[in-house]
């Protein structure tokens, strides 16, 4: 076997390559250290096989430039753009310490706390690049990705834009005209409707993969691609029920309506998408009591469905105890007990002797 050229070289006087990540249809991904900072990082490079190739170089560079425009902490950043010595182009990512969401749900079944939140944060990064114009077309589990940093922190990165498409921009076409992964295509982009793809495409495939976090089966699939159109389609999956019995209704029909082929029914925004999510997960969430994937589970009443702080996580393979909200004393905080009914009293009586002073003083003075 060939060794790879560019192990343990340093690039540009920058970034040693470490070791080889990833490969994917037109990429290679290293992780790489930058020489004076010490600090990791990946490095992703076009295939040197498609360095002469103008569509994938125009990809590769337009990749590049749309997570440039994208500053969101569910987005994967990039932080750097130069050429190989061949003339290949690369990028700098951030270098994420984790798992995709595939291997998660590969390992369990995830919980309903689990699919609300990365499944909102999913969104979330979502949100913003249909706000600027960009669908992602190639959404699916691997492109999700659970970073956990040095605190042990969990949030969802959504990776590789590289097929993406930009709201006025032309279209290029080539070896890679079909773009996509067939289970999570919508039925416009399976069957090559160029023009008609766009956020809502992007819409379908977070349902098919909402329908996955919760049954571990991928929604549509089939023997050949002809097979898995045709499923995408004509025919609707397996009920959710089916491997999911505790499902709520609200969750059955949200991805009932998001992977809909009736124009009318069909959720075709993703914020419509991600609100439907939380009304249909939120009152179940003081239900839970199995903690999965290094989520604490909480009992009782939460007063908002996401928190706008970080979300609360362990590294994987780490069970975090459950805690109840009923239980007076929690191991590492500290709880104040209520006061007393004695102590009440002297405090309404304090209260009351303060505001007659006041009327009194008030009276004397005027």
């Amino acid at each position: 076997m060939t060794q790879d050229p560019l192990l343990d070289s340093v690039v540009n006087d920058r970034y040693r390559v470490i070791r080889l990540l990833g490969e994917g249809g037109m990429s290679l991904v290293y992780e790489v250290q930058h020489v004076k900072l010490k600090r990791q990082f990946a490095l992703k490079r076009l295939l040197p096989n498609l360095v002469g190739n103008e569509e994938a170089m125009i990809r590769f560079q337009r990749e590049a430039e749309l997570l440039a425009s994208l500053r969101h902490p569910n987005i994967v950043d990039i932080t750097d753009w130069d050429e190989l010595e061949d003339g290949s182009p690369y990028m700098i990512l951030e270098f994420l310490h984790g798992a995709s969401i595939r291997v998660r749900m590969d390992r369990r079944q995830l919980s309903w706390e689990g699919i609300a939140r990365f499944g909102d944060q999913t969104m979330a990064a979502l949100a913003l690049a249909h706000r600027i114009g960009i669908t992602h077309r190639d959404l699916k589990p691997d492109n999700i990705f659970i970073s956990i940093d040095d605190a042990g922190e969990e949030r969802v990165k959504l990776l590789d834009f590289g097929v993406s498409k930009m709201r006025g921009l032309g279209r290029t076409t080539g070896q890679h005209a079909m773009l996509g992964t067939p289970s999570y295509m919508s039925p416009e982009q399976a069957q090559g409707l160029t023009d008609l793809i766009g956020p809502s495409t992007d819409v379908w495939a977070m349902g098919t993969i909402l329908y996955e976090m919760a049954t571990q089966k991928v929604a549509y699939t089939g023997e050949s691609l002809v097979a898995t159109v045709v499923n995408i389609t004509s025919h609707r999956p397996e009920p959710i029920t089916t491997f999911r019995p505790d499902a709520p209704a609200a969750f059955v029909d949200l991805i009932d309506r998001a992977t809909s082929t009736d124009p009318e029914r069909r959720i075709t925004e993703i914020e419509q998408l991600r609100q439907g999510l939380r009304a249909a997960l939120e009152p179940i969430r003081s239900r839970l009591h199995t903690p999965v994937a290094g989520m604490p589970t909480v009992t009782g009443s939460i007063p908002t469905p996401f928190p706008a702080g970080k979300p609360t996580s362990a590294p994987l393979g780490t069970a975090s105890p459950a805690v109840s909200m009923q239980v007076p004393k929690v191991e590492g905080a500290v709880v104040l007990a209520p006061p007393s009914r004695k102590l009440n009293y002297w405090i309404i009586a304090g209260t009351a002797l303060v505001a007659i002073l006041g009327i009194v003083i008030g009276a004397l003075v005027f």
